[in-house]
């Protein structure tokens, strides 16, 4: 089977890793079954708070003692959130959409290792210069939050070529063993795949949710910024839907003056609350959702047109993993 120096240091069969998908969608479950099957787990703890953090990362602890990750969004950090994965020796920390300097020096004091996912050749730089140990590159096909405006075959090898011979992890419409082949070819050590996931038995997604992906195509999303609700001003992809029609159809106006904003379009428990979801928030259907799917934020990448069924996570890794490793095997034979 195909390894890196990246997953040999990590102590992972296969350098193949789950997006951390936020708001616990990327939870016990999944982030067990990728680790089990030999792939780097990562729980989505993302708007999460700490309790719930800690919560998650000790039920996963307590089902496995495979390497795993944890990965937070900085916008949306609750008080004492990367405290809690350092002080529970979190093996891999996965820091996005900020400054992972004040953090790093701590994290390594405690063994943990600290990734930055970033959307430029520039932003990958200045992560390498705050000392982490590696760096995670979406291209502009990733779905969710993204603020890549470059595609992926660009944008790998530049970012290997700038932070040599610190290590890039690949992410963003990778969806099978061709893709994961060809990220390996471009000199990445890891790849990160979230749709592909997302459209898991473990994931915790509504099944609708899922279902909707499986049947779309890449022509069918779009990069946006128009769900903000908590996090405004930051570029996401998501499937087309009605709500997004009906913005569009309304000429795109701008936050405050969108159709129905501020609705309450439906409820679903989040770390063990009862939330009501707002039209053009950013909290995405999962587990316990009531409401319409049109109505919702469906974070989704182009690899959606690569993906056609929902099974495990498990399967999933078994099919990457084949895959990809009889490319590079064929190539280096």
């Amino acid at each position: 089977m195909f390894t890196t120096p990246l997953s040999d240091q990590l102590g992972i069969r296969v350098p193949i890793w789950n997006a951390g998908m936020g708001g616990g969608l990327a939870g016990v479950e999944l982030a067990c079954a990728v680790s089990g099957a030999g792939g780097l787990g990562v729980l989505g703890m993302g708007g999460l708070p700490t309790a719930a953090t800690r919560e998650f990362i000790q039920q996963l602890k307590a089902r496995t003692d495979a390497p795993y990750g944890v990965n937070l969004i900085m916008p949306l950090l609750d008080e004492g959130q990367v405290e809690c994965c350092i002080d529970e020796e979190v093996p891999v920390l996965i820091l996005f959409w900020g400054d992972a300097g004040p953090y790093v020096e701590k994290a390594h004091a405690a063994g943990t290792k600290v990734v930055v996912q970033v959307g430029s050749v520039e932003a990958a730089k200045d992560a390498a210069a705050a000392g982490v140990d590696a760096v995670m590159v979406q291209g502009v096909e990733a779905g969710g939050h993204n603020g890549s405006e470059t595609g992926l075959a660009v944008i790998v090898p530049a970012t290997v070529s700038a932070i040599a011979p610190i290590p890039v992890i690949a992410a963003g419409g990778i969806a099978d063993g061709r893709g994961i082949a060809a990220m390996i070819d471009m000199g990445a050590q890891g790849v990160s795949l979230g749709t592909r996931f997302l459209c898991s038995d473990e994931s915790r997604a509504a099944a609708g949710y899922k279902e909707r992906i499986v049947s779309a195509m890449p022509d069918q999303t779009l990069h946006t910024k128009l769900f903000d609700g908590g996090w405004p001003n930051a570029a996401h992809r998501v499937l087309r839907n009605n709500v997004v029609q009906t913005w569009e159809d309304a000429g795109s106006p701008a936050s405050g003056q969108r159709p129905g904003e501020g609705d309450n379009v439906g409820r679903m428990p989040v770390a063990g609350q009862d939330v009501e979801l707002t039209r053009y928030g950013i909290f995405m259907p999962m587990d316990g959702f009531e409401g319409d799917l049109e109505d919702q934020v469906l974070y989704c990448g182009q690899s959606c047109g690569l993906i056609d069924d929902i099974k495990p996570a498990a399967e999933i890794m078994r099919s990457l993993s084949e895959e990809a490793d009889a490319i590079l095997s064929g190539r280096s034979a």
